[in-house]
């Protein structure tokens, strides 16, 4: 064999080794919990021989666990570092920190800023409000469905098979009474989340706190965040959703086209102006 055929060969491999890898990190990521080794090879198309070296290396490396019960793999310690060092470096964190700072400065409640993480919402940025009274917004926090209005808009514009794994999930691990999620409505929510582009709760979580969250849009017009305004309900007796509803997706389209969104962003603004 030719000596740059084999090198192509040999690169070619080591490419479709990486691309594998990614696709077993992103399902572990996607899928919220443990997963054995026969459900990984069934959704990827894999042998159980194929992904179980994979995993095998993806686990000396750190960036995969195996459970000691030995049921299945979860995300390594390895990725939690990474993950950290990345939001540091994490662009829309930079893009829409100061049109998040304009926006407290006018309306003066909190913001944040959250991402999709494997069918939750995770905190990447936070601004304060300023007020005596505050809510506390913590980055690295994750939101779940059906509580947070905030993850609720996030999982109404990820792709479906996320939003059904999802449902499934926290129908088997929330079987409480104090929680309670039931797909049909759950399914309803995305679905009016998706025609208004936003979600609102006047106290989801008891706390004193409105939500009023909107969806912010990248290049490729997928969503890449989701903005929040956590507004204080003991100032007084005010229709938070009427009142900051035109001001927060002003912003939520500001930073989607700083993003580069031309559909989405001009979806939002042909119901919203801006």
């Amino acid at each position: 064999m030719p000596k740059n055929q084999g090198e192509k060969l040999a690169k070619s491999s080591t490419v479709h080794s990486v691309v594998v890898a990614a696709k077993l990190l992103e399902f572990l990521a996607d899928s919220g919990r443990p997963q054995r080794v026969t459900d990984i090879s069934l959704h990827l198309g894999m042998t159980k021989a194929r992904v179980s070296r994979h995993l095998s290396t993806l686990n000396d490396l750190g960036m995969v666990v195996r459970m000691p019960d030995k049921s299945g793999y979860r995300l390594g310690p390895t990725l939690f570092r990474l993950s950290n060092a990345a939001l540091d470096q994490y662009e829309i964190t930079n893009i829409a920190y100061r049109y998040m700072v304009a926006l407290r400065n006018q309306v003066h409640e909190a913001l944040l800023l959250a991402i999709p993480a494997g069918g939750d919402a995770l905190i990447v940025s936070t601004v304060v409000s300023g007020k005596a009274l505050s809510p506390e917004l913590v980055r690295g926090s994750r939101l779940r469905v059906p509580i947070s209005p905030t993850a609720g808009v996030v999982l109404a514009f990820a792709r479906e098979s996320v939003r059904e794994r999802v449902l499934a999930r926290r129908a088997e691990r929330h079987p409480s009474r104090e929680v309670v999620l039931d797909p049909v409505k759950q399914r309803q929510e995305f679905k009016k989340i998706q025609d208004r582009f936003y979600a609102f709760h006047d106290d989801p979580h008891d706390a004193g706190f409105a939500v009023l969250s909107a969806p912010i849009f990248n290049h490729a017009e997928g969503l890449e965040a989701a903005l929040t305004l956590v507004m204080n309900r003991r100032a007084g007796n005010v229709d938070h959703e009427k009142q900051y509803l035109q001001v927060l997706m002003g912003t939520a389209i500001e930073i989607s086209r700083a993003l580069g969104s031309l559909k989405m962003a001009n979806c939002m603004a042909e119901k919203y102006g801006g």
